[in-house]
């Protein structure tokens, strides 16, 4: 029986061969899309924006991910198509290539994600930040005052409330986030 099916792996050229050029056109799919920026499947097609992972979505090594298990059928097919005439040894030869691939795989995919770095600052990383009124903010929570946040590493511009009128150059603190991206100030 065991002999048996080592003569029809030996055979299976044409079934390791399906399997590699199945695995292939589905790897060269993923690159094309990743490439145009849909790998996630969560792009917004009319701009072309992608939700993308974050540092801190990594844990370790993603075996099970969908890129890794194709490199997996896609190098095992074609191991089993060079070697599957040996029988068994050409059985596990090509489960090694794809378990070496399926490795390979995700191990640059950790590495590339770790060198990902997120630029975004919330709202609520704004709130307690010391900030310099660049447009005077008018009293009574009117609209219209701009203020320079200082954050690490960075400034950024937010439209403020506050409920005295503070002129410009003055120190400012945020109090509260209002509501989007408008923020409660008041004098440091």
């Amino acid at each position: 029986m065991i002999e048996s099916i080592g003569s029809w792996l030996s055979r299976g050229e044409s079934v390791y061969l399906f399997i590699a050029v199945a695995g292939t056109a589905i790897f060269a799919l993923q690159f094309i899309l990743s490439m145009v920026g849909l790998h996630n499947g969560d792009a917004d097609i009319n701009d072309f924006s992608v939700d993308t992972h974050d540092v801190a979505d990594i844990t370790g090594l993603n075996f099970f991910s969908i890129k890794s298990i194709v490199a997996f059928v896609t190098f095992f097919g074609w191991g089993g198509y060079f070697w599957g005439h040996l029988g068994w040894s050409g059985l596990g030869i090509a489960f090694c290539c794809g378990l070496i691939m399926m490795f390979l795989t995700a191990l640059v995919l950790s590495l590339l994600l770790r060198m990902q770095q997120s630029g975004n600052v919330s709202g609520a990383d704004l709130v307690g930040c010391p900030g310099v009124v660049y447009l005077t903010v008018p009293g009574g929570r009117k609209p219209g005052g701009i203020v320079t946040v200082s954050l690490p590493d960075r400034t950024r511009q937010v439209n403020v409330r506050s409920d005295e009128e503070i002129k410009t150059g003055v120190a400012v603190t945020v109090c509260e986030q209002l509501g989007g991206e408008i923020f409660l100030v008041r004098r440091s």
